[in-house]
């Protein structure tokens, strides 16, 4: 009831965007949009255009911001906080205008958060919540499952998670539940990989099944 209480509370903060949502952190720059996002700098633009390959500004270990450039096709800016796996996209218009963002965990590379679309004049136009029917966000499901899976995230030393989740956007019908796997980063872990299973409302651990990956 603790662990439920303490999920419950980080999917308050989520609703409310305070300050102190130390799990589900949506109120990390990552998940936000600047002012200074809705337009690409002039100089960014311009070199995109002149030199027409990809510009890395920061990589370091704990974040990544780079822009790529597609020549029939949008302007990207990557944000990548790496500490969470989460990546930030920006898409631009050729003339600098920012025209949607979505967000990414890297892990499983499965959208997160909101999709949100953008007119010319940098106002919002339409939103995608990709986490709509659920009270667990993407970081309380995994942190569940630390829970759940202690010993054999002991043993075999695992460190990082993939992410995927039911979208009810595409599929109304379906029940909100994520779906977790274990990076292989050990040889003693193989098929069949198994995948475990949280309720998105309540957090209730439902389960696992297992899967086989064709090499």
């Amino acid at each position: 009831m603790l662990l439920l209480s303490t999920l419950l509370s980080c999917n308050s903060a989520r609703k409310t965007y305070v300050t102190n949502n130390n799990l589900c952190q949506y109120d990390d720059p990552i998940f936000n949009i600047s002012k200074d996002e809705l337009r690409l700098h002039d100089t960014i633009l311009k070199q995109l255009k002149t030199l027409k390959k990809n510009i890395t500004l920061t990589n370091n270990n704990v974040f990544l911001n780079e822009y790529k450039y597609y020549k029939d096709e949008l302007l990207t800016n990557r944000q990548t906080n790496k500490q969470l796996n989460v990546s930030k996209y920006l898409r631009y218009t050729h003339q600098g205008l920012l025209k949607w963002v979505e967000f990414e965990y890297d892990n499983g590379y499965k959208n997160i958060y909101n999709e949100i679309d953008y007119d010319e004049n940098g106002n919002i136009i339409n939103t995608l919540d990709y986490e709509k029917g659920y009270n667990i966000c993407y970081a309380e499901a995994i942190a569940i499952v630390k829970k759940v899976a202690k010993r054999k995230i002991k043993k075999y030393q695992i460190t990082e998670f993939n992410l995927s989740h039911n979208n009810l956007n595409k599929f109304p019908n379906v029940k909100p539940e994520w779906q977790i796997t274990f990076t292989k980063n050990n040889e003693s872990i193989s098929n069949p990989i198994k995948v475990y299973k949280i309720d998105g409302v309540t957090g209730k651990f439902l389960g696992t099944y297992k899967i086989y990956i064709t090499p």
